[in-house]
């Protein structure tokens, strides 16, 4: 039979016509049946058709006592196995002779993996269809082994080993299929080939690999180039917003520019359209006054975080264009700006691109691996005042916050911990809801940041340890 990876359309491989042995039956019917005779599930699809607002759907539940102010604040959301992806995963049943273990690697991918990099999509707008998207998978050999490989090695690396066996067999399967399309002149540039190489990209970043993911994007620019351009991706489809989330990530890694921006950059709100800066008065303790193209961008990314916070407290999801303006909009218009490393307005541009990290790539344990970020934000928040005079110190607090969450995780903590608690102790704080309530006053979405905001005032806030206090230990 034909090499399959030779082939220039879909591809089919035989397969035993003989059934499955019965665990296999028993793995796929129970992935089949998952979400099936949902009614809401129905009626929400009913209400698509219609145009109706639909309400956030049984894939994302808000777990925890609802409180009678901003929603989820003691709440955390906790991903379950979405419909569309667990009723399809019976069409591979005879894809490369799939074994129990890939449609579990497969499910684990798309209802773990995947709606972990994707929350604020699937919590905010109607976006499911795009993000489990299969029809790749039927068509490219190398994209079926790419899941298979970022599932196998994530769970490797979990459990603190290196890449197994069975990762770096699928690795192999999937760079061998990408080779035999890369040299084939009617496969090289087709959305399915690049899509591949896209994957391949986030599968480097969510293991950490940043060089790695950099290298696969250089490639996957170059076949953008030789398919004429990025004029030939499709404007708001999944390929342009994976790959320009990716490209962000990688400009705050390394400092490199954004490679995959299709229009020229406009420096006026692109979401807080006919709002005046001169509005939001929450930066007014920032002087000189910052540059008005920054202060743009902070009334659009205020706009989007209060209609975050309404959809999760209305149940009401916000349009894919409202977001996508976002992802495309923000990025190139912070990573564009620069001023002196150690001012003020420096800083609320450095937030603010961790703020975005928060919402665009949103993986664990990437935010210290992302050391250009990582190094400036430090060098700019060093150069602050500490404890900052007074009518500094809330926008400051807010900064730490952030930038603790986004970008140092659970590195670096001695020295922020210790501003924090100077910060705190200016505004006088000794309690998370006084904490959050500064915090909320400027950019921040409940669900992204209420439950790590929480953990970090219990760490550093909640019992502050003085300097004279840890001296008298000693």
């Amino acid at each position: 039979m034909t090499d399959p990876g030779l082939a220039s359309g879909p591809f089919i491989v035989a397969t035993s016509l003989e059934k499955p042995d019965p665990e296999t039956r028993k793995l796929i019917r129970s992935h089949v049946m998952r979400g099936k005779n949902t009614r809401k599930s129905k009626r929400n699809k009913e209400l698509r058709q219609q145009g109706e607002p639909v309400a956030l759907d049984d894939s994302l539940r808000c777990q925890g006592p609802r409180t009678d102010g901003d929603h989820c604040e003691e709440q955390e959301w906790v991903l379950v196995s979405p419909h569309k992806v667990a009723s399809e995963l019976s069409l591979f049943g005879y894809v490369d002779e799939m074994k129990p273990y890939m449609l579990n690697l497969i499910h684990r991918a798309f209802t773990i993996i995947k709606p972990s990099n994707y929350t604020l999509e699937l919590a905010l707008t109607d976006s499911a269809t795009d993000v489990f998207c299969f029809s790749n998978l039927s068509q490219h050999p190398a994209l079926l082994h790419s899941v298979l490989f970022t599932a196998q090695a994530f769970g490797d690396l979990s459990l603190g080993l290196p890449y197994g066996k069975i990762a770096q067999a699928h690795l192999a399967k999937t760079l061998y299929h990408l080779q035999q399309s890369v040299q084939n002149s009617d496969e090289a540039t087709t959305s399915s080939t690049m899509v591949v190489v896209l994957s391949l990209a986030t599968a480097a970043a969510l293991l950490g690999d940043v060089q790695s993911a950099a290298a696969h994007m250089k490639g996957l620019h170059r076949m953008i180039e030789l398919r004429g351009g990025l004029k030939t991706i499709s404007k708001g489809g999944m390929l342009e917003h994976k790959t320009q989330r990716l490209d962000f990530g990688l400009a705050i890694a390394t400092g490199c520019e954004l490679r995959f921006v299709q229009d020229d950059v406009s420096w006026g709100p692109q979401i807080a359209r006919g709002i005046a800066v001169t509005r939001l008065t929450e930066l007014s303790m920032i002087q000189p006054r910052p540059d008005p193209r920054l202060l743009n961008i902070w009334a659009d990314l205020r706009v989007f975080s209060n209609s975050a916070n309404e959809a999760t407290k209305t149940g009401v999801k916000m349009s894919e264009a409202f977001f996508s303006r976002l992802n495309a909009s923000v990025p190139p218009r912070l990573i564009g700006l620069r001023f002196d490393p150690t001012s003020m307005p420096e800083l609320l541009r450095l937030c603010m691109l961790a703020f975005m990290k928060s919402l665009l790539v949103n993986i664990n344990g990437l935010g210290p691996k992302l050391t250009f970020i990582a190094n400036r934000l430090k060098d700019a928040i060093l150069a602050q005042q500490f404890p900052p005079a007074p009518e500094q110190a809330k926008f400051l607090l807010w900064a730490l916050f952030v930038s603790s969450i986004s970008i140092f995780e659970n590195y670096e903590q001695e020295w922020l911990g210790a501003a924090m608690v100077q910060t705190a102790s200016v505004l006088g704080l000794g309690t998370w809801a006084e904490t959050r309530m500064v915090l909320k006053s400027f950019l921040w979405i409940d669900m992204v940041y209420n439950r790590p905001g929480k953990l970090l005032f219990e760490q550093w806030l909640e019992n502050p340890v003085t300097e004279m206090e840890a001296d008298a230990t000693a």
